[in-house]
């Protein structure tokens, strides 16, 4: 009897311009779906390869497993003001088939990584009030309430509030 090869666990990694298309496509999911994104109009993989060539101390990071990308993270500009330059706002979405087997936490551990190597001092996370999901996962990675925008977001004809979460690095 052969043993089984052993499990490998997904690279989590800078995002190149040939994941453009696979990061579009899992952020479409949500778009087409609800309840996590502002956006409406779906995502090119021309506006992502655009967008990844990013200034450090942003970045844009994917979890891989061979060739397929299971998900993907950013830490991106919070404001162009000078004074917010130490602060940037993360973001992590996950392919629907990597829901639940940890792509989430190795992604958000890695940005969260890259930000102390540069020296990021605060991160800020935007999320739709009625993602539980993604609220309980950032209160388990050390992000604390700053309050909810009321009413902030008008999305299939009804309101949304925004709850905002920061972590000090």
């Amino acid at each position: 009897m052969s043993a089984s090869p052993p499990e490998t666990r997904p690279l989590v990694r800078d995002a190149i311009v040939d994941d453009s298309a696979a990061i579009a496509e899992i952020y479409n999911h949500y778009i087409t779906a609800g309840g996590s994104t502002f956006d409406a109009e779906t995502w090119k993989a021309k506006q992502i390869a655009e967008m990844l060539p990013t200034t450090v101390p942003e970045c844009w990071l994917v979890s891989a497993d061979g060739d397929k990308i299971l998900g993907w993270g950013s830490a991106r500009q919070f404001s162009v003001r000078h004074g917010f330059r130490l602060s940037l706002e993360s973001a992590i979405y996950l392919s629907p088939d990597a829901v639940g087997r940890g792509v989430a936490q190795s992604l958000q551990q890695q940005v969260e990584e890259r930000c102390r190597q540069h020296q990021i001092h605060h991160l800020v996370a935007r999320i739709i009030s009625t993602n539980q999901r993604s609220l309980e996962f950032h209160y388990r990675h050390g992000f604390e309430l700053v309050g909810t925008q009321k009413e902030i977001g008008h999305m299939d004809g009804k309101w949304c509030d925004l709850t905002i979460l920061q972590k000090i690095l």
